[in-house]
C-alpha cells in the first residue's frame, strides 16, 4: 500500500534482506490464515498468535509511503475509496443475512457496521500524518520568523509583520493539534484495531530511520499490552486459563512484527500494476467470501 518515486537505493536502503513486496506477500498469507481460523472457527487458538504482525507491518509501510508518495491526495482518496467499498460490502451482507448485535439480539447500527475494514484505519491514519506534518511545517516557520525577528529588531514596521506571520503560524499548529487529537480519539471506537496500533503510527513516523528507536516503542508497547493481558486473567476477569487469555487478549504478539521491519531492504521490489492493486483486490474479496461462508453456515445450523 506503500507508494516510491523510485526503486533505487537511498540512504534508508541496503543491499540484500527482503523487498516492500515480498514482506508484503508474506504478511498477505498470515492474514488470509487468521481470517479463516477467526471467521471459520479453523485451528488451535495459538493460530491467532502469528498474523498479529500483519496490520502493524501494514501500518509501516504507510508511514514509508507517505514520504516516498507522488500524491499524498491521490494516495488518501484511493485508500479512502476502498474503505467506502469495503464498508458498503458489509453492510450489504451484513443486511442479506440479517446480522444482530449479540448484546441485546437485534439489529442495529453496530451490527451492520460488522466486519473487518482495514482501510478505514489506514486512512484516518494519513490523514492524522498529514496533520502532524503540518504541525511540523509550522514549527519550522515559526523557527524562521524568531531568527528573521531577532535580526530586524530595530525596524518597527517590518517586525510587527513578522509578529503577525508568526501568530498566524501559531493559530494554525493549534488547529491542527486540534485535529490531530480529536480524530486520534475518534479512530478509537470506529476504526479496526485503532486502540492499539496508533501508538505504533507515531513510533514509525517520528522513529522513522531509527531502527533501533522503533523496536524501543513496539517492545514497550508490546510488554504494555502483555501486562494488560495478565492483569486481566489474575484479576479473574476472563474466566478462562492463562493460555486461552493470552491468545484472545493477542495484541501484544505485535513485537513480531520487528522481524519484517529488521528484514526490510529499503526497496520496493515489484512495481508492476497487479502489484500495485493485489491487496485492494484481495483484502475485500477474501473477507466478503468468508463472512457470507460463517453466515451461510450459521444459516443452516439454525435451520
Amino acid at each position: 500500500m506503500a507508494e516510491r518515486d523510485s526503486d533505487c537505493l537511498t540512504m534508508n536502503q541496503k543491499d540484500g534482506g527482503c523487498s516492500e513486496f515480498t514482506l508484503k506477500m508474506v504478511a498477505l498469507v498470515f492474514m488470509v490464515i487468521d481470517h479463516v481460523h477467526s471467521y471459520l472457527d479453523v485451528g488451535s487458538a495459538w493460530i491467532s498468535l502469528l498474523p498479529r504482525f500483519v496490520a502493524p507491518l501494514f501500518v509501516y509501510f504507510l508511514v514509508e509511503g507517505f514520504y516516498h508518495t507522488h500524491s499524498w491526495k491521490k494516495y488518501f482518496l484511493r485508500v479512502f475509496s476502498f474503505a467506502m467499498i469495503m464498508l458498503g460490502g458489509n453492510v450489504t451482507i451484513n443486511c442479506v443475512f440479517l446480522s444482530v448485535n449479540d448484546m441485546i439480539e437485534e439489529i442495529d447500527f453496530y451490527s451492520l457496521m460488522e466486519g473487518n475494514n482495514i482501510f478505514l484505519t489506514l486512512a484516518v491514519y494519513l490523514l492524522l500524518l498529514k496533520f502532524v506534518q503540518k504541525i511540523q511545517e509550522s514549527w519550522r516557520a515559526k523557527a524562521d520568523q524568531n531568527a528573521k525577528l531577532s535580526q530586524k529588531a530595530g525596524k518597527n514596521r517590518k517586525a510587527q509583520a513578522g509578529r503577525e506571520m508568526r501568530t498566524s503560524c501559531d493559530v494554525k499548529r493549534y488547529g491542527y493539534l486540534i485535529l490531530v487529537i480529536g480524530l486520534s480519539v475518534l479512530s478509537i471506537p470506529f476504526c479496526e484495531g485503532s486502540i492499539y496500533l496508533l501508538p505504533l503510527l507515531f513510533v514509525f513516523y517520528f522513529c522513522r530511520g531509527k531502527k533501533s528507536w522503533i523496536c524501543a516503542g513496539v517492545a514497550i508497547w508490546s510488554a504494555l499490552l502483555f501486562v494488560k493481558a495478565l492483569a486481566s486473567y489474575y484479576s479473574g476477569g476472563t474466566g478462562i486459563s492463562l493460555y486461552a487469555t493470552l491468545c484472545f487478549s493477542n495484541e501484544w504478539a505485535m513485537i513480531a512484527v520487528l522481524i519484517p521491519i529488521f528484514l526490510y531492504s529499503g526497496r520496493r521490489g515489484n512495481d508492476s500494476k497487479i502489484a500495485k492493486w493485489l491487496f485492494y483486490i484481495i483484502y475485500p474479496v477474501h473477507l466478503w467470501i468468508l463472512m457470507i461462508w460463517s453466515n451461510s453456515i450459521d444459516w443452516v445450523a439454525i435451520a
